[in-house]
């Protein structure tokens, strides 16, 4: 590549990968990036928004809606320090976002001088919630370090990354040459793993399956819903593997919640009753399981590109280390004209079980249910559904169901508000044909309401439901339930989003129960356009109506 700035230098290699669309907010830092963007308007779409911890978020569901890197600018110092909760998001969601950011002249760095946006360790800032970090030194580390990006995203459990380039290199001048990306190298699997690993499949007699997010990493659900089909495996999902298997599969045995305000699941009691359980893509981590007192069998079998989770928090039988496309490919061919030993009633078990799944989520959460499963009657079967963190969608873990990989996600157990209606416009940016809804509360939209703002500047139309219910919901139930009512704090006075929405140029719609919901949701979705409906429930969603009595 002939002479080129730093700036050209980073979108050049960003093309290399294929990148097509990235995220950020324009600074005096990053005049030279954004002077090379402005060549790649035919080729590279730009979606500028408002606060970076925003920012940080649409490239987090860009990348979850469709299993490619998210990237994002941002400038150093406070830009970069207002990305740092949607970093440490990706980070525990295992999302493949690259931040490029920059930092203070090269001869300034780590001097105390005063520069403008200087950060005192500016890196240190970021090691926390990265996979990994760098600051670029020389033009010439560009390529490099972009690639290494992402090959790690491809190679390893996926984590956030930030590079960072001293302002003064972007405008400074080298002849690069930018490689052809390092190609994928799947990690070899141990065939006497794989042989073990089919010896306790096909002589248990009530195995179970329960998968996370890595089996949608690894594009592996029509591989494992081949395992499940061959074997006659029940599956379970976990929060963040949802939509991993067709909830509508008649193996299918829906999301698993084991305990607090979630709600009680038979599952709980279900899989430690199994003989063995066969863990793919998921990290058990703590605050989902060992915190509501998930008990395992003593057979378990656990899949996963990250060696550092295998039996971190559960013993197992037998891990394997790798892609789970791979080991689930490597399983089944093994699998070929063996027979199982399963139970003749272990069917009518699961259907039995099916049934008694849904009978306790319409028990416990009756106008929930209802108002959740009248949500998903509208969407279509491939419908994107982007969460926050709030009571409703904790309920609709359970009570919605999910039938296609990729459509729905919200905060993990970081558990960041502000979470759901800036990774909803970056899913509607990756996936502009699907339908896509934005399931907030009314404080967690108010983290980043200003990117109304984006929508309408960018043409970006989901539609955003906001449950209002004028307070820190989730808490004020705490404090209903174990203090005695003594509310503080957790009252919130709230302006009036239809009016706001309005203000914005989106139109709106308020309603007060279950079925206006999904009638105002129907007519949305065939607008097309984007659609704010605020959901008033002023005595919380376990108490909101379905229906007008």
């Amino acid at each position: 590549m002939p002479s080129v700035t730093g700036g050209k230098a980073i979108v050049e290699c960003l093309k290399s990968h294929g990148v097509d669309t990235v995220f950020g907010i324009i600074s005096t830092h990053t005049m030279y990036i954004y002077d090379a963007l402005y060549d790649e308007k035919e080729t590279m779409q730009f979606i500028g928004g408002r606060h970076e911890h925003a920012v940080g978020f649409m490239a987090d569901g860009y990348s979850r809606a469709t299993g490619k890197p998210g990237v994002f600018f941002t400038s150093g110092g406070p830009g970069a320090a207002d990305s740092v909760g949607s970093m440490g998001e990706a980070y525990q969601a295992s999302s493949s976002i690259l931040q490029i950011t920059t930092n203070i002249e090269r001869d300034l760095i780590g001097k105390g001088k005063g520069s403008l946006h200087e950060t005192k360790d500016q890196l240190g800032m970021f090691k926390s919630v990265t996979g990994w970090n760098a600051l670029i030194k020389d033009l010439s580390e560009i390529p490099a370090h972009i690639d290494n990006a992402f090959w790690s995203f491809e190679n390893h459990r996926p984590r956030p990354i930030e590079l960072e380039i001293p302002t003064d290199l972007l405008s400074a001048r080298a002849d690069l040459t930018i490689v052809d990306p390092i190609p994928v190298q799947p990690i070899d699997i141990n065939p006497k793993s794989i042989i073990a690993a089919v010896e306790k499949l096909t002589s248990a007699r009530r195995p179970v399956i329960l998968v996370g997010s890595g089996v949608m990493t690894a594009n592996a659900t029509p591989d494992l819903r081949i395992l499940a089909e061959t074997l006659n495996i029940p599956v379970i999902c976990s929060t963040t593997g949802k939509g991993a298997f067709p909830e509508d599969h008649v193996l299918s045995l829906g999301t698993g919640e084991f305990g607090g305000n979630r709600g009680k699941s038979p599952l709980s009691d279900f899989i430690p009753s199994s003989d063995l359980l066969i863990i793919i893509g998921n990290s058990m981590p703590y605050a989902r399981t060992i915190q509501y007192g998930l008990k395992l069998p003593k057979s378990v079998i656990q899949i996963d590109i990250d060696p550092l989770e295998i039996g971190k928090n559960y013993p197992v039988s037998l891990g394997i280390v790798g892609n789970a496309k791979v080991v689930l490919n490597q399983l089944i061919t093994e699998l070929r004209g063996r027979s199982t030993r399963q139970s003749t009633s272990y069917n009518k078990e699961i259907t039995e079980l099916k049934t008694t799944i849904t009978k306790s989520l319409m028990s416990q959460f009756p106008n929930e249910f209802k108002t959740l499963r009248g949500i998903r009657d509208v969407l279509s079967r491939d419908a994107i559904i982007v969460g926050d963190a709030t009571q409703p969608v904790y309920r609709a873990h359970t009570c919605m169901p999910v039938y296609e990989p990729r459509t729905y996600f919200g905060p993990n157990s970081w558990a960041g508000l502000g979470f759901g209606f800036p990774a909803a416009l970056g899913a509607k940016i990756g996936k502009p044909s699907k339908q896509v809804i934005a399931m907030v509360g009314d404080g967690g939209f108010q983290y980043n309401l200003q990117e109304l703002a984006t929508a309408v500047q960018y043409g970006i139309n989901p539609v955003i439901i906001v449950f209002n219910d004028n307070a820190w919901g989730v808490l004020k139930d705490i404090q209903n339930d174990h203090f005695n009512k003594r509310f503080f704090a957790t009252e919130l006075r709230n302006p009036d989003f239809c009016k706001l929405s309005d203000a914005y140029g989106i139109p709106s719609s308020r309603v007060f129960n279950g079925r206006e919901l999904s009638r105002a949701l129907d007519g949305a979705i065939n607008s097309g356009l984007a659609h704010l409906i605020v959901v008033e429930m002023p005595n919380g969603f376990s108490n909101f109506p379905y229906d007008t009595k």
